[in-house]
């Protein structure tokens, strides 16, 4: 993966603020702080195979995908288990940052694009600075782990009525 700092101007030639505005993960942000997210986070412009992350390493971060596609699978005994693929608008990651455990997976780049890291630092600034979009954007993040959840009661559903 190959780290981009962007100024603002500069992301806005990759990635308008009216584009980002459009990713689940920013809807309803303010202008002010979705420039600060953008500008004080890593973005990272990925290719096709790059590994994001691997079952143990630190969770002091997540990702949101801007545009592209991300792979996440687990391992179980000598088999890889393809979980599911993370979209733009997005974020991979959080669970284990939120959680304080470490990665229990691999999240592989399916379709290169562009990555916005979020690290806990950043996070807690976006609380501090912002503290009302900083509730937007956890009503964000738990709105697509809701889905996610949801999603994921209907594959248990699903394995359970299947004989």
């Amino acid at each position: 993966m190959q780290l981009r700092n962007y100024s603002s101007s500069g992301l806005q030639d990759v990635f308008s603020y009216d584009v980002c505005r459009e990713l689940s993960m920013f809807g309803a942000l303010t202008q002010e702080c979705l420039e600060f997210l953008l500008s004080e986070g890593h973005i990272y412009e990925c290719e096709q195979g790059d590994v994001l992350f691997s079952p143990g390493e630190g969770s002091g971060n997540f990702y949101i995908v801007l545009s592209g596609r991300v792979g996440f699978s687990r391992q179980k005994s000598d088999k890889s288990i393809y979980i599911r693929s993370f979209n733009p608008g997005e974020q991979i990651g959080f669970v284990g940052m939120i959680g304080l455990h470490e990665r229990r997976g691999y999240a592989v780049i399916e379709k290169p694009g562009y990555l916005l890291e979020v690290s806990s630092e950043l996070f807690h600034q976006i609380c501090e600075k912002y503290p009302a979009d900083f509730v937007i954007f956890l009503i964000n993040i738990t709105r697509e782990m809701g889905r996610e959840i949801n999603h994921l009661d209907s594959l248990c559903a699903d394995i359970h009525t299947i004989k």
